[in-house]
């Protein structure tokens, strides 16, 4: 079976403070010893994920900071690749980068290598707001990456910007999307800031030191950046993505449809496309441990139930601007189900959802509000008895 491949690289030069991926601060030797460890993994996961055959379709580097791995380290993983599963045609092939770590002649390395597709952690545009998300880099270094990622021949770049900081104004987020057109990437990914567990800017958060924006101007800002980039020939595919025509990210939409992957590296997730999830350990002294032992280094195992897999199909559908098919989900759920559904998506407050007898997908307030209008829907599908 055709899949997707994540390999999860950890290291960061220093840890964001809003972050909560794994990420750890590399020692010296850590980063080649990682790597080796990572080709046993690849050796294992062969031969043990028998629903992994091949050929992959994408390859995904993400971390941490993968562009801190030198051209001939992405290299040999993806020749791996090649000689155990074999690699489709034209497969999407991306690295995640740092605007700091880049340099023309890494650039083009991985270019060789067979990458295609880079993804910039720009975020922000406003020296205001790199220096309190803690990054090492400047407004001059993302202008400066694109612009050698061009001269390398990459012409898939996504890049990276974040909204929602506390004192951030209308104003700002205008000029970060400014900022942004001039540099015309096929790819954009925007998040909200968010203030997770265990993470220092949620602890700042809790103290009083940092004050979240309140969420109605969050939802114009939302608003403001689909109006904004829509109006700029992107197309709003995915609650957090927008792409120009023909470069919608095709491994993250393997995500969202439901397809089988498999993540190598710490705290790295797979799904084999039907009931079976699996995470990896998040911690290197274990990772390293289960693989010198000869295990594939997983933390723990899940089959999903009919309902569990139903509601995520669901959940999963609606971020994208697709939707959900009266069809599709009457395959998933059964009649009787759907037409709960419906009846209940017929109930959200104006302005959230498109409903017809065809389809069911959300707007943007209500990919704003995903999370409530999810849990509103699915007791639609608790309590079917409703339709008559």
């Amino acid at each position: 079976m055709p899949f997707h491949l994540y390999f999860h690289l950890p290291y960061c030069r220093r840890k964001c403070p809003y972050c909560d991926f794994f990420k750890i601060v590399p020692r010296e030797g850590d980063r080649e010893r990682y790597i080796s460890a990572l080709m046993c993994e690849i050796n294992f996961a062969h031969r043990q994920c028998q629903w992994a055959d091949g050929p992959v379709r994408t390859v995904y580097f993400g971390g941490g900071t993968p562009s801190l791995h030198p051209p001939e380290e992405i290299s040999a993983i993806l020749d791996q690749i090649r000689l155990l599963w074999g690699l489709a045609d034209n497969a999407e092939i991306t690295l995640e980068a740092n605007p700091a770590s880049l340099s023309p002649v890494w650039l083009q390395g991985w270019r060789d290598a067979g990458v295609n597709r880079l993804s910039i952690g720009g975020q922000s545009f406003s020296a205001r707001k790199l220096t309190m998300l803690f990054r090492d880099h400047e407004v001059h270094h993302i202008c400066e990456a694109v612009e050698s990622a061009r001269k390398a021949g990459f012409s898939n770049i996504s890049l990276d910007l974040i909204f929602g900081l506390p004192g951030e104004t209308l104003e700002e987020l205008k000029s970060d999307l400014a900022n942004l057109r001039m540099l015309e990437p096929e790819h954009i990914s925007l998040y909200n800031l968010e203030f997770h567990e265990g993470t220092p800017f949620h602890r700042w958060r809790e103290s009083g030191r940092l004050l979240p924006l309140v969420e109605d101007l969050e939802a114009d800002m939302y608003i403001l950046i689909h109006d904004y980039l829509c109006n700029c020939n992107y197309d709003h595919y995915e609650i957090s993505n927008f792409a120009k025509p023909g470069f919608r990210s095709i491994h993250n939409s393997a995500y969202w449809q439901s397809n089988p992957y498999l993540g190598l590296g710490p705290s790295a997730h797979s799904f084999d496309g039907k009931m079976l999830r699996f995470e990896n350990i998040a911690n290197m002294p274990a990772y390293f441990s289960a693989l010198e032992s000869g295990h594939l280094p997983i933390a723990k195992e899940s089959h999903l139930s009919p309902q569990e897999r139903c509601e995520e199909w669901l959940m999963l559908s609606l971020r994208l601007c697709e939707g959900v098919a009266y069809e599709d989900a009457a395959s998933q759920f059964g009649e009787r189900q759907v037409k709960a559904l419906w009846k209940r998506a017929a109930t959200l407050p104006s302005g959230l959802c498109n409903l017809s007898p065809q389809g069911l997908s959300l707007t943007p307030e209500g990919w704003f509000r995903e999370d409530s209008v999810f849990l509103w829907l699915i007791e639609g599908l608790k309590h079917p008895e409703n339709v008559d």
